[in-house]
């Protein structure tokens, strides 16, 4: 144990899920986080429904997560856990943060996933290759609200194209970059003060006015590849 480590056996330990359908993968990561003594791995998960099921009862303060996995894929998982709710009274630990925080550990780098995944509340993309001291130090970045990027994740982020011309209106960019951080409508609704019903107007009209456009991902896709919506 170093003594940084060590200076940390007192604080409150960060309580790990991990998500991965390869049990290699996930004894590999467990035993090297466990040699932490601010890291606590709480729970396993293979697929993405048991994720879903471990997270609410188990209410981690980082989820690890793989992209692709038996049933529910990542995108979906990172989705549902960022909208999930749990009524105060049930939150014994008000320290904790709710929902968690996700890191994705992936072996893809792919534009399409690197959106979504942020789309759907991600905080942190690192990549399989990585160390197990950065996966560490990632773990200890989205604990503390911060992303954590690998190297080629930062540099596809960094070589989007610059903000293009477009038709949007501000109300239009300002659904939009909702929308690409994984906002509902009735969350929009609510963020922006205005009723649904203009909420779908405005995002039908989004659809019409992006070239390419018919979808709510593709729209997502859109926003992060063009620099509308930025990481937090």
């Amino acid at each position: 144990m170093t003594v940084d480590e060590a200076s940390k056996t007192d604080a409150r330990r960060i309580r790990i899920i991990l998500a991965d359908d390869h049990h290699v993968v996930r004894s590999g990561i467990r035993s090297a986080l466990e040699r932490h003594a601010d890291i606590e791995v709480i729970g396993e998960a293979t697929d993405g429904e048991q994720a879903l099921q471990i997270v609410q009862s188990l209410r981690p303060d980082v989820l690890l997560l793989d992209i692709n996995m038996p049933g529910l894929q990542g995108t979906d998982v990172a989705e549902k856990i960022t909208h999930m709710t749990v009524d105060a009274n049930d939150r014994t630990d008000t320290s904790a943060p709710w929902p968690p925080h996700i890191l994705i550990l992936s072996a893809y780098c792919e534009p399409e996933y690197v959106y979504s995944l942020f789309a759907a509340g991600a905080k942190g993309y690192l990549l399989k290759d990585e160390s197990a001291d950065r996966i560490v130090v990632g773990i200890r970045q989205v604990a503390k609200g911060e992303p954590a990027l690998s190297l080629p994740v930062q540099k596809l982020l960094l070589t989007r194209r610059d903000e293009p011309k477009h038709s949007l209106s501000e109300r239009e960019l300002e659904v939009l970059r909702l929308m690409a951080k994984g906002y509902t409508n009735d969350e929009i609704a609510e963020a922006l003060i205005i009723a649904v019903g203009t909420v779908k107007n405005h995002v039908m009209n989004i659809y019409k006015k992006l070239p390419n456009v018919r979808t709510r991902s593709e729209a997502v896709a859109w926003a992060w590849e063009n620099r509308i919506v930025e990481i937090e």
